[in-house]
């Protein structure tokens, strides 16, 4: 495995092929101690992705906020490249080339806090994303606000699973992902500073991983002009 020429780019195509090509084997792959729930699809998709989504993010969009202090920073490596990212998050979710129709729910919650969602997400936040508007609320949501979501989630330990009816479950497999990151009152500079309120973005299993491929193919899109191959 040779050394990235554009970090943001390469590692992320290199972890799908991994996901793509030890998906079947990964099918077939119990829990030990719960058989009856499935496969362990769900462990290896999140744990996986969670470079293909935070590398890009800090190496491109976040690093211009370090300067020339920052010290990963993909954005001058390519003027192009950094500018074509930027103009997609910068832009509506349902423009961007990875986002499918119907696949996203978001909804918020800033008034019945705290919540825990190590107790499971409560059942009426999983009323609000069963909601037709909260498939509005994520095509209308500005995609660098909704990758921000999912980088914070992923960083912080903020997954929850989710059953197939969009429900916090013990006994059944998982079929969704919700996604959960918080906002906090940064004035009078407290730490740790008072949660402000929760983002919860949900998205079924199978949609994430075509995500995936998408997020994948659109970062191959912008890189195309540099002529690397993913080795």
């Amino acid at each position: 495995m040779g050394n990235p020429q554009h970090y943001s780019l390469e590692l992320p195509s290199r972890c799908l092929q991994l996901v793509n090509e030890l998906w079947p084997l990964v099918e077939k792959i119990p829990r030990r101690d719960a058989p009856d729930l499935g496969p362990l699809t769900s462990t290896f998709l999140i744990s996986i992705s969670f470079p293909m989504i935070t590398i890009p993010v800090e190496r491109i969009q976040r690093a211009r906020n370090g300067g020339d202090e920052a010290y990963a920073n993909d954005r001058e490596l390519d003027k192009q490249v950094t500018a074509a990212f930027d103009a997609v998050l910068n832009g509506a979710l349902k423009d961007a080339p990875f986002y499918v129709s119907g696949h996203w729910r978001f909804a918020s919650e800033s008034e019945t806090l705290p919540i825990n969602i190590a107790d499971g997400v409560p059942e009426f936040i999983s009323d609000k994303l069963n909601e037709e508007d909260a498939e509005a609320a994520a095509s209308e949501m500005n995609a660098s606000q909704w990758v921000s979501i999912i980088r914070n989630s992923l960083a912080h330990g903020g997954v929850a699973y989710l059953d197939n009816a969009g429900r916090s479950s013990f006994g059944t497999p998982i079929k969704m992902y919700a996604f959960v990151s918080g906002t906090y009152d940064q004035e009078g500079c407290k730490w740790p500073a008072p949660l402000k309120g929760l983002y919860f973005l949900r998205i079924g299993e199978d949609q994430y991983r075509e995500f995936l491929n998408r997020w994948v193919g659109w970062l191959g899109d912008i890189g195309m002009h540099r002529g690397m191959s993913a080795a």
